[in-house]
């Protein structure tokens, strides 16, 4: 506590504190500039701030480097030019006090030679990091996690508002994908696959938890695919994120503080050595309800959880760049039973729960050049997913009696190389390898009977592998068509499955404002490995489980009707097949939410189906306003082991987005300047899908009883849900602060999730969620 009135005295502090800055508030932008496909610098390129008065402007120099210094805050273009190469514009950059601003702009050789310079509004702000995608994704900047409504500065969050995509529960940022179930979703950091990278990962749901668990803070330009995606992507089947850590200021030391409802952040970056390039970057966060735990009573049920990312930046001369990058969190949670029976309305009421994980992610990366065609990079990470859970339940005689037990400990072991190579402007080509060593020990008991011995569901330890290559390229017949092509396969070492997984790629522009692109690309997924460890008797049932696999087929069409309007339009297909389901039975692991304590026998007999449409029509940030407008219609069906197709979980059927926000400048002297930023969203999808309940069984059972016979038949009122956001910034001659107030579901609309059994009341009544989650924060930086 004491540490944290530091803090906040410190934010006070500088709220209040004004400064002097009589010649007015400037910054400075710098970076490097590079070639796209083989990462050698650009020596001459040409940067140009537009907008300003004089323009201002500068050439790189011998290594790629620019430092354009007295920069008036505000929002610039920066346009990039250099001869040979599609020029590049970096549109509606924000330059305030606080921090320097460090681009690392990559340009692409141009199909067609250019004898010139020629700085044009070529825009492609759609356009994503990896060359290799031809549709169905999507770069996002961190800077529009916490500008976009509801997006608390998370990009799982961020990424409910984009096309394809619907949200689960308020409390949980697990997103569906063209009806994928969440845990279909491939979790990259800085080139490696990790596992679920939030705080509570998977306690409500496989694939999301309650936010991830590294700051927003330490990110930079990423990319979400939503389907189709590239060969380096494997072992998924609904999309991927792939994000990247930026790189700290390697000239001056940099800090930032950030204190709000949920918690509070300290980080800084600078150079390890001043005149060195060397940099170090890293955020250290903490949550209020931690900070008051010791103001509560103990056993309160609030969430607890810490988190710290890093990353340390070394260039050698000849050895390339190494970076040492980490994350890790701890999470806890404790709740106690209510003695007092008088007061219980759900049979949780009597239970004590304790759950405790800790997530965590580091490894040592290396960039070097090979030759001036080609880049390897390289990389070797652990992994970490340790967690548990406890239940006890009061029983008759109110003495708590074991309920539940999980003990799960993953460690992972992986290797990460590619080799890019620039054949020719025309043909790139990247190839590589992901070898994943696994150590895992889990332990799973629950009781069915208070009283009784738990039933063991899981018991086991060891190890074992996983061999993934891809190789893939892209080639440009010309300035208007380009074709991705390449297959990624796996090997499983525990049960000696494997796949080979072929994806293509098409795009033609017919004009410079219309263009069309198709995708086609087979893809796999294992399951948790829980489900392959689960224990029946002596036997492990399902530990020869094979992949599941999908068929993606996607159709596109962009037309960019100006610089800053574009629609785009994509109706897809996927087919899938192999899914584990349970012979005689509707269940398949399509629907897979979150079961821990499952010992099922599974059988790769199970298919389904996702058809639908996407459209995106959006205006980007210009002029202080943008607006985005996403809509998505789909149909999602399974067949279980008894043969019988049905809706499937996450059939919601549509979801629609507006998106909507706009700068004010307060005041526009030199000495100062202000912004008001207003952001607003409007979400409006079908509801969930439940399974209907035998009452008179339920009643009698005191606990739901599911009629599986009509599973996921009842379909919830749909949800109409309103997010705002208001930030409000000033940029001092020393440092910049934002007030920010956030809030999810500001009307507090209902939707409905499940049933549950009313103890008080003895009867059954469906759980309706309608909870509003507002933080209010100021940050500042210096």
């Amino acid at each position: 506590m004491k540490a944290f009135k530091k803090v906040i005295s410190i934010l006070i502090l500088f709220t209040v504190w004004t400064g002097s800055n009589a010649q007015g508030l400037f910054q400075t932008i710098k970076g490097q500039v590079v070639d796209k496909e083989t990462q050698i610098s650009l020596p001459g390129a040409t940067i140009v701030i537009m907008g300003t008065d004089p323009i201002l402007g500068t050439t790189t120099d011998i290594n790629g480097y620019f430092r354009i210094s007295k920069v008036p805050v505000g929002r610039y273009t920066v346009s990039v030019g250099f001869i040979g190469y599609e020029t590049v514009q970096i549109h509606e950059l924000l330059v305030s006090t606080g921090k320097e601003v460090n681009l690392h702009i990559e340009m692409k050789e141009s199909v067609e030679k250019i004898n010139e310079v020629v700085v044009t509004a070529n825009s492609k702000k759609d356009e994503t990091i990896n060359s290799m995608a031809t549709l169905s994704a999507r770069t996002f900047s961190i800077e529009e996690a916490g500008r976009y409504a509801g997006g608390f500065d998370d990009p799982a969050r961020m990424a409910s508002s984009f096309a394809g995509v619907t949200t689960g529960e308020l409390q949980d940022n697990s997103i569906v994908i063209r009806g994928n179930a969440p845990k279909g979703i491939l979790w990259m950091l800085e080139g490696v696959p990790v596992p679920n990278p939030n705080h509570f990962a998977g306690a409500f749901s496989a694939g999301g938890g309650f936010v991830t668990i590294f700051s927003s803070q330490m990110v930079s330009n990423s990319d979400f695919f939503t389907g189709a995606f590239p060969a380096e992507y494997g072992n998924a089947l609904a999309g991927a994120f792939d994000i990247k850590l930026r790189t700290g200021n390697n000239e001056k030391r940099e800090y930032w503080a950030q204190a709000g409802i949920l918690g509070f952040d300290f980080g800084s970056e600078g150079p390890f050595v001043k005149g060195k390039k060397s940099s170090y970057l890293f955020n250290y966060r903490y949550s209020t309800y931690g900070l008051m735990s010791s103001l509560l009573p103990k056993g309160s049920g609030l969430p607890k959880y810490q988190d710290l990312s890093f990353k340390f930046n070394f260039p050698a001369k000849k050895a390339g760049v190494f970076t040492l990058w980490g994350v890790g969190a701890i999470d806890n949670m404790l709740k106690y039973e209510e003695k007092d029976s008088s007061k219980w309305e759900t049979i949780g009421n009597a239970e004590r729960e304790e759950t405790y994980m800790k997530p965590a992610a580091a490894g040592i990366s290396n960039k070097s050049i090979i030759s001036s065609k080609s880049y390897m990079h390289t990389t070797i990470a652990a992994t970490n997913y340790s967690g548990g859970h406890k239940r006890e339940r009061l029983d008759q005689d109110f003495v708590l009696q074991d309920k539940a037990f999980i003990d799960m400990n993953e460690q992972k072991v992986i290797v990460n190389s590619f080799i890019n190579n620039k054949f020719s402007p025309k043909h790139v080509n990247r190839t590589g390898f992901y070898y994943t060593k696994m150590f895992y020990q889990i332990d799973l008991r629950e009781a069915d009977t208070l009283g009784l011995p738990m039933i063991q569901f899981a018991d086991s330890r060891g190890n074992s592998d996983l061999l993934q290559f891809y190789t893939q390229s892209k080639y440009s017949f010309s300035k208007a068509l380009s074709l991705n092509i390449g297959f990624h396969t796996q090997y499983f070492f525990l049960n000696n499955n494997y796949t080979f997984e072929p994806r293509l790629g098409l795009k033609y522009d017919i004009n410079p404002l219309h263009s069309l692109s198709l995708a086609i690309g087979k893809h796999s997924q294992l399951e948790d490995l829980k489900i392959y460890l689960a224990k029946r008797g002596n036997t492990l049932p399902n530990k020869n489980l094979d992949f599941t696999n999908a068929i993606h087929f996607v159709l596109g069409y962009d037309w960019k009707i100006n610089e800053t309007v574009r629609l785009k339009v994509e109706p897809y297909y996927q087919y899938l097949y192999n899914v584990p389901v349970i012979e005689d039975s509707s269940y398949s692991q399509i629907n897979f939410h979150q079961q821990w304590f499952f010992n099922d026998v599974l059988v790769n007999k199970g298919t389904g189906r996702n058809i639908g449409i996407d459209v995106t029509f959006e205006k980007f940030l210009e002029k202080g306003y943008y607006w985005l407008f996403t809509a998505s219609v789909f149909d999602s069906e399974y067949t279980g082991g008894d043969g019988i197709t049905r809706k499937s979980a996450y059939d919601r059927g549509f979801v629609s987005n507006l998106l909507f926000g706009k700068e004010f400048y307060l005041n526009k002297n030199k000495t100062k300047q202000k912004i008001f930023g207003l952001n607003g969203k409007i979400t409006c999808m079908g509801g969930e899908r439940l399974t209907p309940i035998l009452e008179n069984e339920s009643l009698a059972a005191k606990d739901i009883v599911y009629d599986y016979e009509h599973v996921y038949e009842k379909v919830a009122d749909p949800t109409v849900m309103v997010n705002l956001g208001i930030s409000y910034r000033t940029n001092k001659s020393r440092y910049s602060g934002v007030w920010s107030l956030q809030v999810i579901n500001l009307l507090k609309s209902s939707s409905s999730h499940n049933y549950y059994y009313n103890v008080k009341e003895n009867k059954i009544e469906v759980f309706n969620e309608n909870v509003m989650i507002p933080n209010l924060s100021y940050k500042i930086e210096f």
